[in-house]
């Protein structure tokens, strides 16, 4: 690794689509459940392009509903799949995973891998958005950093920025929540890979948010502002857009 450290950036979202391709799709065939939460998250592609077009990084997208196969989840993990898919043989799950979920996988590990050895510090943001009211309980925040409060430079980093974007927003933020961000998923496998040198938030926008389907651009532009602002206090050099 470079002996200066510099911080480069990458972007993904999970759960960017309610798509279910051939031959699985008369298994998930409720248009309603899919277009609802438990079939993506509304408005966060949107949000991933807009960090990724500002951090000036690609941005890497899931391709399928997370009913199908759910990429913020470790492959072992049951909840993978809906139960519909579930109930498939072995060998059919095995094909979704090698077919969806895997790429993805290794898609978002290659990138975060090829700029670690560029930079030497990573951050990666996990673009996701929730459901105002879950079970019946409604959610009582706007916007969730979710982290590993183990990850001492996590804990840091989020903290500043929950502290910009209150100074700069009436918008409420809060810390791992509606989720806790040290369970199973994207970011975890990757900080089990990677190190310290790598930093994992999920970035979670509350679904209530949206305006025609996206979030809005003064939403978006006070998320960016005031991360970029927290990763410079935090101590790190200009970041590097190596594309």
């Amino acid at each position: 690794m470079p002996t200066e450290t510099r911080t480069a950036f990458v972007i993904s979202c999970e759960h960017a689509t309610c798509h279910v391709p051939d031959p699985w799709r008369h298994l998930l065939a409720d248009t309603a459940m899919l277009q609802s939460h438990r079939g993506w998250d509304p408005g966060a592609a949107g949000m991933a392009g807009y960090l990724g077009q500002r951090l000036e990084t690609p941005v890497l997208l899931g391709q399928v509903s997370r009913l199908l196969a759910d990429a913020n989840r470790s492959a072992s993990n049951p909840n993978v799949h809906a139960p519909e898919i579930r109930a498939l043989p072995r060998s059919d799950r095995d094909a979704i995973i090698q077919a969806w979920h895997a790429p993805h996988h290794a898609a978002v590990t290659a990138e975060v891998g090829n700029r670690l050895n560029a930079a030497g510090q990573v951050i990666h943001l996990s673009c996701h958005s929730f459901t105002p009211v879950l079970r019946g309980k409604r959610r009582n925040a706007e916007i969730g950093l979710l982290y590993d409060p183990r990850h001492s430079r996590e804990q840091a980093l989020a903290v500043l920025w929950q502290q910009r974007l209150q100074a700069s927003s009436s918008l409420r933020t809060r810390r791992n929540y509606p989720y806790k961000g040290c369970g199973d998923g994207m970011t975890r496998t990757m900080r089990r890979r990677y190190g310290s040198a790598y930093l994992g938030f999920e970035v979670e926008l509350n679904q209530a948010l949206l305006e025609d389907g996206a979030f809005p651009a003064d939403v978006l532009q006070v998320l960016h502002d005031t991360f970029t602002a927290a990763v410079e206090a935090l101590g790190s050099t200009s970041p590097s857009k190596t594309k």
